[in-house]
């Protein structure tokens, strides 16, 4: 066992994970769930880091307090790494359908082995389950050590599966290259379980939590800043691979009817206010086959991969009823919504593109007409 080459290993990756800490300082300000769990994996896998080189370090030694000492790192150890793949998982799963509710609903059995794993964890303080340290205090790993390793590969697992899941039932790429994680943790924690002694499980968890905020740069470059929803960037893209692809989908442009009175008359902060409850109507309508983008100032496009023009119909009753019991509300305004349904079998964007604002603006001018009376 050579703790120089340990020492650099789990330094190098602390220090990427501090630079990592420093770049993602805006994200780390949010108050999101997802962004609790980012925030959660980097100083797990920090503190890791340490903790492996730390019970190295231990490794051997005896004085007052060092078998405890070192029953309390290699428990952190089993632990977060049941925790990391698990918090990978919540991430991913959070970051393709944003619905905290999928993940009790979805994700039991993980979470029965993951309590179940854990128990033996804490069990291991009192009767040697998965390790046990000597009088010497040279830590001794038990056949049991070897599940954590096979716990992993189900969560990584079923990572790749809610991916292309999403992938499937969506018809585009999800944001999340899972390879990107995936590949470097179980390269390094692969070497590990079959060289015991050999210190690479930790910096490549930190290689992959690097690998996850590129992930999130890309996904920052197609998701709008204000409205928290894909952006015309990505419009772009869906739209193109699901051609390329062969599919037929329906898809309709929706504008607020007077959007720029509300600005007028209250201000732009609250025409963004608008939009964003306009938003959040789009997003609660949604079930799992609907895409919402923000296409430009105030006008929004729904796409679903449909073989019927009628495919987006329950959709957009389901927006038409949460605008009214917006405005049944005490808000300053009411909100009037227009929008344009197009079906795509063949032909060319441009022309599916413009049927559906050509009937959007039918719908707004019957709108102004019915106003006017």
């Amino acid at each position: 066992m050579d703790l120089r080459s340990i020492y650099v290993s789990n330094g190098v990756g602390i220090s990427m994970l501090l630079m990592l800490l420093y770049a993602s300082c805006s994200k780390i300000l949010r108050r999101r769930l997802e962004d609790r769990l980012y925030l959660f994996m980097i100083f797990g896998v920090m503190l890791g880091c340490f903790m492996e080189a730390f019970s190295y370090t231990l490794d051997g030694r005896v004085f007052p307090g060092a078998i405890f000492l070192n029953y309390v790192a290699n428990i952190y150890l089993f632990s977060v790494n049941l925790f990391l793949p698990f918090s990978v998982l919540v991430y991913i799963d959070l970051g393709l359908y944003g619905d905290r509710s999928r993940i009790w609903r979805c994700y039991k059995p993980q979470i029965i082995v993951g309590i179940v794993m854990f128990s033996l964890t804490i069990l291991n303080l009192f009767v040697p389950v998965c390790f046990y340290i000597t009088d010497g205090n040279v830590y001794h790993r038990l056949p049991v050590g070897y599940v954590y390793y096979f716990v992993i590969l189900y969560y990584c697992i079923t990572s790749i599966i809610v991916t292309k899941r999403y992938e499937r039932e969506n018809g585009a790429y999800s944001f999340f290259n899972i390879n990107m994680f995936l590949v470097p943790v179980l390269t390094g924690a692969g070497l590990q379980f079959a060289f015991y002694g050999l210190s690479l499980a930790w910096l490549s968890s930190a290689i992959g939590i690097v690998g996850l905020y590129m992930m999130q740069q890309n996904e920052t470059a197609y998701i709008d800043s204000l409205v928290d929803t894909y952006n015309r960037q990505y419009l772009d893209i869906v739209l193109s691979t699901w051609i390329a692809r062969n599919r037929r989908f329906a898809g309709a442009m929706l504008d607020i009817d007077r959007f720029k009175k509300i600005n007028d008359l209250y201000g732009h902060s609250e025409g963004d206010n608008a939009l964003k409850t306009l938003t959040s109507i789009l997003k609660q309508a949604r079930s799992a086959h609907e895409w919402v983008f923000r296409f430009a100032g105030d006008e929004f496009i729904i796409l679903k991969q449909t073989d019927s023009p009628e495919g987006l119909s329950p959709y957009l009753e389901r927006v038409e009823r949460g605008v009214a019991e917006y405005n049944r509300g005490d808000g300053p305004y009411s909100l009037s919504i227009s929008y344009g349904v197009s079906f795509f079998d063949q032909g060319s964007v441009d022309a599916f593109m413009r049927e559906m604002d050509e009937k959007m603006y039918e719908m707004k001018a019957w709108h102004h007409r019915d106003a006017a009376r």
